[in-house]
């Protein structure tokens, strides 16, 4: 199976520098030269949820051209990081990668806010009528940056890591709205709307955490707690977690897919990096972790789309339960063994002879956009996290 992984890996990585990690992004409907916005916001949703789903990239046809997706750049960042401490590529051109993705990544961050922040490259029409320009900064993608310079950090001491990482708190504290209830506390998505996301929520509480760990404080104690109770006030009773909760009546948007996930990770990453007792926790922890082990994943490896459907299988669904599976391998002795099977199943059924790995696939049709950062950079984030957790 490892000469598998690496075998996938070094395509993977001859791929996206092939491409210079420039490709399309899910959401990138309105980077088009026509003017979708002036169609009105069901218009310009609709549109935008065609391009998405269409398996026939029609972007050419609208004149969208390809970009940098900061998100992307964070995941690369992290991956290569892990990279130059493997032996699966050359040492120093994993090195030499993760410090142009840091480099891009500190002279391109959102501007005029009150600290280091990133958001997406394009303009996001939501379904709730919201649109949210380019750049806009956001907690989940300053979250995923704030991963990977913690994980730079460790591996080279870069002391203005440092400084970063403390700026970027700045922007979670300042400039995202917070709810405070007796359930905990929830920062929104971004700071254009107020919101309850659970796993947002939790990448904010980790660029919190990161802050304290690499600068020896413990200034966010309150908040990292309150947000983890918060997470776990929410848990569903077989040990989901709804995607998220409408701010003023809190009616919840049940959606249950690579989410859990994410929220199973950052609980991991909580514990690992900040001083709390999350003991008193550990019961629901796994229960999510078995919901997620149980009812996501055929035991072929498969992913199932968004409960209860199956189909189609998301390359991030994939991506996260190897990441997170292998991460919890010390939990369960089938946990990363899992995690392996979800690979192959992956590298088989879903990566390209040239290396790429497709967005989605149903039982009769593969849709095989090139999406450089919800295909490409998470499952090189992914592969490399499984033969790191091998060691």
């Amino acid at each position: 199976m490892i000469n598998k992984l690496y075998s996938s890996i070094q395509k993977l990585h001859e791929f996206c520098k092939s491409e210079k990690y420039i490709g399309y992004s899910l959401y990138d409907s309105h980077n088009s030269p026509i003017p979708f916005k002036i169609l009105g916001n069901k218009l310009s949703f609709l549109i935008n949820q065609i391009n998405k789903r269409s398996p026939i990239n029609l972007r050419p046809l609208l004149g969208i051209k390809k970009g940098i997706n900061p998100k992307g750049y964070g995941l690369f960042l992290h991956a290569y990081t892990v990279l130059s401490i493997l032996d699966v590529i050359n040492k120093d051109e994993a090195e030499e990668r993760a410090d142009y993705f840091l480099n891009w990544l500190v002279d391109n961050h959102s501007k005029s806010y009150s600290g280091y922040c990133w958001g997406y490259n394009y303009h996001w029409p939501k379904k709730d009528g919201h649109n949210i320009p380019p750049y806009t900064p956001n907690v989940v993608v300053t979250g995923f940056v704030s991963r990977a310079l913690l994980a730079y950090y460790e591996r080279f001491g870069n002391e203005d890591v440092k400084r970063i990482l403390k700026s970027a708190s700045s922007f979670i504290m300042n400039d995202v709205h917070l709810y405070k209830g007796n359930d905990g506390y929830c920062f929104s998505y971004t700071p254009v709307v107020n919101d309850m996301t659970v796993n947002a929520n939790l990448l904010a509480a980790e660029v919190l955490a990161y802050s304290d760990y690499v600068n020896g404080e413990n200034r966010y104690m309150e908040h990292i707690d309150q947000a983890l109770k918060f997470t776990f006030s929410n848990q569903n009773n077989n040990g989901s977690w709804y995607y998220c909760f409408h701010y003023d009546n809190r009616t919840p948007k049940k959606q249950i897919d690579f989410h859990q996930g994410y929220i199973l990770e950052s609980i991991l990453r909580l514990n690992k990096y900040t001083n709390l007792d999350l003991s008193v926790y550990r019961t629901k922890l796994h229960k999510g972790l078995e919901f997620y082990y149980e009812n996501q994943f055929s035991k072929d490896g498969r992913s199932y789309w968004r409960l209860p459907s199956k189909w189609p299988v998301d390359i991030h669904n994939q991506s996260q339960g190897i990441i997170t599976f292998s991460k919890f391998k010390d939990c369960n002795t089938d946990y990363l063994p899992f995690a392996e099977k979800i690979a192959e199943w992956t590298i088989m059924n879903m990566q390209d002879p040239r290396g790429k790995f497709y967005y989605q696939k149903w039982p009769m049709i593969t849709n095989k956009v090139n999406y450089m950062r919800w295909n490409q950079a998470w499952m090189l984030l992914a592969l490399t996290t499984l033969v790191k957790n091998h060691k």
